[in-house]
């Protein structure tokens, strides 16, 4: 990637992550996935697209049509969707190296469940989502 791209990259990581030991491996999550030429659908792009905030995205929010939307568009957005800090910047340019595709919210203190298993991602989100 270019540096604007890690940019980018950083951004997405800063709006998902706050657990900090969580930022590298969200990174590998992109990245992985643009390898796979899976789309990203990351929840904070489309938070990004909306006029404004919601506590909790509804599936008529994932249609918002945007090129920010990466749940409709494949790659990465077209720029940042935050100022990224240092600690997104460092995991941008330094990803876990692992191989998982997914990732979900569990409702612990920020944390997220991580999992290269599509069908572990979706027992696991169906048990943490309402």
């Amino acid at each position: 990637i270019n540096p604007y791209q890690a940019v980018i990259v950083a951004s997405l990581i800063e709006r998902e992550v706050v657990v900090e030991e969580e930022r590298p491996l969200v990174a590998a999550v992109i990245y992985n996935r643009l390898r796979a030429g899976m789309r990203l659908q990351i929840d904070a792009t489309v938070q990004y697209a909306l006029p404004q905030w919601k506590e909790r995205l509804t599936y008529e929010d994932l249609k918002v049509d945007s090129p920010y939307n990466t749940y409709l568009h494949a790659g990465l957005p077209p720029a940042p969707i935050c100022n990224p800090g240092r600690p997104s910047l460092e995991a941008a340019l330094a990803p876990a190296q692992v191989n998982y595709l997914y990732y979900v919210a569990t409702g612990e203190g920020g944390r997220h469940f991580f999992t290269a298993d599509y069908q572990e991602f979706l027992r696991v989100k169906n048990r943490v989502s309402p």
